[in-house]
């Protein structure tokens, strides 16, 4: 009779259940539980939905989900830039190139988080940005928004920082990159910069003309007959003249 070899079998033990089990829950801490705040971030932590705790860089724990979550957000100083149409107090329409410097004020970024999410970029920043530079162009005329770029930039950058402190947001720096204007505008302000340049040119001949006109008078006024002897006596080498004419017609040399 032919016996079939026997198949090995595989024996379960307690002891190898309880190590897959601790190895699934080692698994499921890791995947679920533990989390990693990079530098220049913070980790805000919902239960249920709700913000309950905020973290800083580094290894957190923190419950399962659906019971917690944990939401990254950067704090670092970013940079927006953006254009901006504007009307000027003289009605005309300017259009700049704004650059801003901002960070997430980390104390407040769980209140960030509360009310706007994680997109307070497009939600906060970009109107406000908007808002502040309309209002401090229409308080200059279009001329002074070229001749007094720092203090524009100055007045606009301490209207949006009083705007997005209140929201959390850190204002960093401001500057305004150019002024764009229409091109009637700049058409404008070249021809006045053209008959600024020719007035001052008429007047600078001007002044040289009544220059040279008391120089000639003075001139005129000095040259007297003694005058005119005096400088003929102070060029004369003191030599006579070696030829005497007589009525221009011939001369006889002084020394034969």
């Amino acid at each position: 009779m032919y016996n079939s070899p026997s198949t090995p079998t595989f024996k379960v033990t307690k002891p190898l259940v309880w190590t897959g089990v601790i190895v699934a829950l080692i698994v499921w801490f890791l995947v679920f539980c533990f989390r990693v705040v990079g530098v220049g971030d913070v980790a805000i932590i919902t239960t249920f939905g709700n913000v309950t705790d905020q973290r800083g860089s580094g290894v957190l724990i923190k419950a399962p989900w659906p019971i917690q979550s944990m939401t990254a957000m950067n704090v670092q100083v970013q940079k927006e830039q953006q254009d901006a149409s504007a009307a000027s107090n003289d009605l005309q329409t300017v259009t700049s190139t704004v650059a801003l410097n901002y960070h997430l004020t980390p104390a407040t970024a769980g209140t960030v988080f509360r009310e706007v999410g994680t997109d307070y970029k497009s939600r906060i920043i970009d109107p406000m940005l908007q808002e502040s530079v309309k209002a401090t162009v229409s308080q200059y005329n279009a001329e002074e928004l070229i001749s007094k770029r720092p203090t524009v930039e100055a007045a606009a950058l301490k209207s949006i920082t009083d705007k997005l402190a209140s929201r959390g947001i850190t204002v960093d720096g401001l500057s305004i990159v150019n002024f764009d204007f229409s091109q009637a505008f700049n058409q404008a302000i070249e021809q006045k910069q053209v008959a600024q340049q020719n007035a001052q040119k008429a007047q600078y001949d001007l002044q040289t003309a009544e220059q040279e006109a008391k120089a000639q008078q003075v001139q005129a006024t000095t040259l007297t007959p003694d005058y005119l002897t005096l400088k003929a006596i102070e060029k004369w080498n003191g030599q006579m003249p070696q030829y005497v004419g007589a009525n221009g017609i011939f001369g006889i040399p002084m020394n034969k």
